[in-house]
């Protein structure tokens, strides 16, 4: 594995990416005004050339924490590189002026705000991405008059890149299963909906215990994401909206967290009951509209809550887990609900994450540790960092 990519996959790098101590995601984005610098008038009577404005780079830089974007640019949010020398009697070739460098995040991403066009993915560390190009000098096919640089308000993303993206309707269990899953972490579950308002992250160590088959040498540290709860119709900006599904784009795993005895937001009619099978497929839509890539992805079902359920609603459940293995379960879903790619599941179960009894997951994790790029917890080296920098330079 290359060292860029292992350093960017250790705990330690991830934390200090979001710095929170919760690890709770409060910010993902920002909106920069950026202006690179104009070229310099050039002088029609001797013939001299303006000098190039400056350009506008993005640097990724490993161990910057995104909030700290803002405060960095002193609240402006604007990011200006200088305008290019004219053209003198005595220096007939103005000076070019320096380009504008600006560090970020490894990893984030620049879209152009207006036509929403991806500019730049900050992916390498130490490298070089131009953001806005400096105007060139005046010269004579230009009579003499130096070109605007570009200017453009720019969106920075944060995406997150979990191994393991929790996926549901609000009250499904989501941060119950985080928190069974990670105890040690510190989860607010509450009864009423969309009780998880930002991204938080934790991280889930395996352990080798009497009753684990685990060797050492195949434990292995995993990220979750946890994610607001969506709902039907997110796509038309309902609920929380889907832009935070964004999370999803770069996880290795989607885990699809169902509430076994159905959902209904309210009591209204406006709000009709989904079965299980309903809820299913309405997140599959959702997902599909957002960006179809996403309903591709390997997936767990979690069909939770079972310890409410009777004998014959666990019959029901373990037949919808049987046909969740591959893509014949939308046949039974109303046309109208129907997604264009319904999702194969490697993985479907039932369980209670309220009650902790989630051994069965975990073994799935285990037997999924193809798909998924597991952390390490090595502390930041400075050779590393030198290592990183002469690569990319």
């Amino acid at each position: 594995m290359r060292l860029s990519l292992i350093r960017r996959a250790t705990i330690s790098q991830i934390q200090k990416l979001i710095k929170d101590d919760l690890n709770i995601l409060k910010v993902d984005k920002f909106v920069l005004n950026v202006k690179a610098g104009s070229g310099g008038s050039g002088l029609a009577r001797y013939d001299g050339v303006g000098g190039n404005g400056g350009d506008v780079f993005f640097v990724p830089k490993p161990s910057l924490a995104f909030a700290d974007i803002k405060s960095r640019l002193k609240n402006k949010m604007k990011i200006r590189s200088d305008n290019g020398g004219n053209a003198t009697k005595t220096t007939l070739i103005g000076q070019h002026a320096k380009h504008q460098f600006f560090d970020v995040p490894v990893g984030i991403e620049v879209v152009d705000r207006d036509n929403n066009v991806l500019i730049a993915r900050c992916s390498k560390p130490f490298g070089r991405y131009l953001i806005a190009h400096g105007g060139q000098g005046g010269y004579v096919k230009t009579g003499y008059k130096g070109a605007r640089g570009e200017a453009l308000d720019v969106e920075i993303h944060l995406k997150l890149r979990p191994n393991i993206g929790l996926l549901g309707f609000p009250n499904a269990g989501k941060s119950t299963l985080l928190k069974a899953l990670v105890p040690e972490k510190s989860v607010k579950i509450a009864e009423y909906a969309f009780t998880t308002v930002h991204p938080q992250l934790a991280f889930y160590k395996s352990k080798n215990d009497n009753n684990s088959s685990l060797l050492e040498d195949n434990m292995f540290t995993l990220s979750v994401a946890d994610l607001p709860g969506i709902i039907e119709g997110a796509s038309q900006n309902r609920g929380k909206g889907y832009k935070f599904l964004k999370h999803l784009e770069y996880a290795d795993v989607i885990v699809m967290i169902i509430d076994s005895q159905g959902f209904q937001l309210k009591n209204d009619l406006d709000c009709p009951f989904r079965t299980p099978l309903e809820s299913v497929s309405l997140l599959n839509k959702e997902l599909e509209l957002y960006d179809p890539k996403l309903v591709r992805k390997p997936a767990i079902c979690i069909l939770n809550k079972a310890d409410t359920l009777d004998e014959k609603q666990k019959k029901e459940i373990s037949l919808l887990i049987s046909s969740l293995g591959t893509q014949k379960w939308v046949d039974d879903v109303p046309e109208d609900l129907r997604p264009k790619t319904p999702m194969k599941f490697e993985h479907a179960i039932q369980l209670s994450a309220k009650s902790k009894d989630i051994d069965e997951f975990k073994k799935i994790l285990t037997l999924m540790r193809h798909h998924l790029h597991t952390l390490s917890d090595m502390k930041e080296n400075p050779e590393d960092r030198r290592a990183v920098k002469k690569q990319f330079i």
